[in-house]
């Protein structure tokens, strides 16, 4: 049995930069980087002498810093992402004791223990300014308490956070506040007790 060369596939290079894949009576044509000259070729420059006398030392040199500066960017994405993913672990972390700290709080107030209640609620407000659960929780304590001008007070605080952050919240959440501050500080309640 004997093969022929038209029964099997093959490559045929055409030039430097580019490949010809011949398979049976189709043909590929693959882009390739251009084919560097072998160190005793004469150089691509024309000059006439061996490309290791001519140009091999700039092009490896080009070469090199090609390659250190792929090194540098893969480096620098890399750091950039540990960064990133240290951010996000920081943010969960922060998030979660955001969270724990603010349910404790209300658990605290349910449970009537108002005074550990009022410290972890002024503890959110010093860690969180940012966040309407500080305002909410000492909202809370202050309701609990029968000291309803002032859980009106911390509601409408954390109201302008929410309002001011609408990006954090629904846009319907800050209507639960407003609700809680109608009902314990109805607009007409001051003026009556005048």
């Amino acid at each position: 049995m004997s093969l022929s060369k038209a029964s099997f596939s093959s490559w045929k290079v055409a030039s430097a930069n580019k490949a010809e894949y011949k398979t049976g009576g189709s043909s590929i044509k693959v882009l390739t980087k251009m084919a560097k000259p072998g160190r005793n070729d004469p150089c691509h420059c024309g000059s006439g002498k061996k490309y290791k006398k001519c140009c091999q030392p700039k092009d490896d040199e080009a070469e090199r810093q090609v390659i250190a500066q792929e090194q540098a960017a893969r480096e620098e994405r890399t750091e950039a992402r540990r960064a990133q993913l240290a951010e996000e672990r920081a943010l969960d972390e922060e998030f979660q004791e955001l969270v724990t700290t603010s349910n404790a709080a209300t658990d605290l107030v349910r449970a009537g223990r108002l005074e550990e209640a009022e410290t972890l609620a002024r503890d959110l407000l010093e860690r969180f300014p940012h966040v309407h659960d500080g305002w909410d929780r000492l909202g809370m304590v202050h309701e609990a308490r029968g000291e309803n001008k002032q859980a009106a007070d911390c509601y409408r605080k954390a109201i302008e956070i929410i309002r001011a952050e609408p990006e954090m919240y629904d846009p319907q959440f800050a209507d639960v506040f407003v609700k809680l501050v109608d009902k314990l500080d109805p607009p007409g309640a001051a003026q009556t007790t005048e």
